[in-house]
């Protein structure tokens, strides 16, 4: 994101209760500022505009919204919020409304707003946003809501009756061809992540595929090659694990020394329930050789890399063992859902407990091969350094590591003398999580964190700390997960896991000061759920190196 919103988010930050027209209007016409500062929050579909949330606050909440031309809002009020728009290209429609005698609501009268216009609304004002511009232009809009939009009343010229709109949140989109996105986590409401919402991480464009003509190929080191249609897998027994998967360089912005690939910070993880057919009973039909020691998995998507210029197909071995584990999938559903074509409809291999990366999308061809596989993404990319006793050696990227985040509060957030409430998840792989420890005092102690939900293999657990402060100072806060075989999230990051598995506790730092009130008592599980999941909100403006992205990709 450009650094020419700096002012007006640094305002927004700051912001302790509803922000008034008059400050709103003030700072969104002092930006000097345009679509390409917004570039990688813009993307457009039809049939609606589109709404991309660029940052959350508990008191604000900033987007960026596409219209395609000939696109319109609903007649719609903003209850219990302010609202600022400046308008960054094209030019936008404004009808007003008001309610008729009779009840009815009625047009009073249209205005054009040109790119750098600024308007604002709040409360009960009644209006209609659309893009009507000549020659099918598109256009972009920047909207601030003081607090938080949750909801908008709707209405209809015809029907007396006020609807409910609920604010439909899509995923953050870094690049747009390919999508890679994250997920909005302040909008995640459950243990579960929405289908919708799930991050997404493409190296390549999405591949169209029929699944009338699909077929999975399963040939290599077996008895009995064999082709698959999607009818006949559908067919087979089906079974579900749900399973928290992480991107491979989640929390790539926390390295102190910057690391190539996509910047993430917390949105790159989310949790499902997948479905779909064991993988070991697809093998068992083609009968394994005696020799295989490991199965590779290809893509339908193809491209190529900055230093791989000649086209290839995505594609990424596994163990036998893993391959055959009960566990292994090759899913038709996500969270009941057939999957999306983001997700790899028709079909995709799911590895519970492994970073996304070793998940095959889009999955075309399945190789039993009687030695290692050292294609493009377990070589070049996806791999760490491990001690030998023959020096350095490189080690494909798999298992996930134990790990919690801190999500509230926030770095530099200024708390009261009394009870505050620490939030957090955490998560380690194909173990379940054992226990959470809070230290206030920057590591000299540690106490015990209260888990919140399921503790199962393979998923994220939510907890909560009520930290009790009596003396006013600056606090570091640090916590760190231990898994059920007693994994222990670590201190500092690996310098030998380079851009990947950053996983070491992050120090934050706030401030307790006697003339704030703390707030005290346990949590709803849904508050605990936004605040956990606001965090990568704190991340999301950081520069995004697009070339190093598609030559160092990370997760799914």
């Amino acid at each position: 994101m450009s650094d020419k919103l700096d002012s007006l988010i640094r305002y927004l930050d700051h912001l302790e209760c509803r922000a008034s027209l008059k400050e709103l209007t003030a700072q969104l016409r002092r930006l000097e500022i345009d679509d390409r500062d917004v570039a990688e929050f813009i993307r457009f579909a039809d049939p609606s505009y589109q709404r991309v949330l660029v940052r959350a606050k508990r008191w604000y909440h900033l987007w960026v919204l596409c219209w395609k031309n000939g696109q319109r809002s609903p007649i719609h009020d903003h209850l219990g919020s302010s609202c600022g728009v400046r308008v960054l290209r094209g030019t936008a429609t404004v009808t007003d409304c008001v309610f008729a005698a009779n009840g009815c609501v009625k047009a009073v009268g249209s205005r054009d707003y040109p790119a750098g216009s600024v308007l604002a609304s709040e409360d009960d004002d009644l209006h209609q946003f659309s893009n009507l511009q000549d020659g099918g232009a598109d256009l972009v809009t920047l909207h601030v809501y003081s607090p938080p939009l949750r909801r908008m009343g709707v209405y209809s010229l015809t029907d007396r009756e006020r609807g409910e709109e609920a604010w439909q949140e899509s995923r953050k989109m870094v690049t747009v061809s390919p999508e890679n996105s994250e997920t909005p986590l302040e909008s995640i409401q459950g243990w579960v992540t929405p289908n919708r919402l799930f991050f997404v991480r493409n190296h390549f464009e999405t591949p169209a595929v029929e699944p009338a003509s699909w077929r999975l190929r399963v040939e290599g080191c077996v008895e009995r090659p064999v082709e698959w249609t999607w009818e006949q897998l559908l067919a087979l027994p089906h079974r579900s694990v749900f399973a928290t998967v992480e991107c491979a360089g989640n929390g790539r912005s926390f390295l102190q020394q910057k690391a190539a690939g996509v910047q993430w910070g917390a949105g790159a993880v989310g949790h499902a329930e997948w479905t779909g057919v064991p993988l070991s009973r697809v093998l068992e039909e083609s009968g394994l050789s005696s020799d295989a020691v490991e199965v590779l998995f290809e893509g339908s998507d193809r491209g190529s890399e900055t230093d791989h210029p000649e086209p290839m197909h995505f594609a990424r071995s596994l163990p036998l063992a893993k391959a055959l584990d009960r566990d292994t999938l090759l899913v038709t559903r996500m969270n009941g859902e057939l999957l999306s074509a983001s997700h790899g409809f028709p079909l995709r291999l799911f590895v519970p407990g492994w970073y996304g990366v070793a998940s095959v999308k889009w999955l075309r061809r399945i190789e039993v091969l009687n030695r290692s596989f050292h294609g493009y993404y377990q070589s070049v990319k996806y791999t760490v350094r491990r001690s030998s006793p023959n020096g350095l050696e490189s080690v494909v990227v798999g298992p996930m590591a134990v790990k919690s985040e801190l999500i509230r509060p926030a770095e530099g957030a200024e708390l009261g003398i009394g009870t505050n409430r620490l939030f957090g998840v955490a998560w380690a792989g194909e173990e379940a999580v054992d226990r959470v420890e809070v230290s206030t005092d920057g590591g000299e102690t540690w106490n015990s964190a209260e888990l919140l939900g399921a503790q199962s293999a393979y998923c994220w657990t939510p907890w909560e700390y009520l930290w009790e402060v009596a003396e006013p100072g600056e606090y570091t806060l640090l916590t760190r997960a231990v898994s059920e075989g007693g994994r222990v999230q670590p201190s500092r990051h690996d310098p030998l896991n380079g851009g990947y598995l950053i996983h070491h506790s992050r120090p934050i730092a706030v401030r307790v000061q006697a003339g704030i009130t703390a707030l005290s008592g346990r949590v709803d599980a849904e508050t605990l759920l936004y605040d956990m999941n606001a965090y990568a909100e704190e991340n999301l403006r950081l520069p995004l190196d697009v070339e190093l992205e598609f030559a160092a990709g990370a997760g799914i």
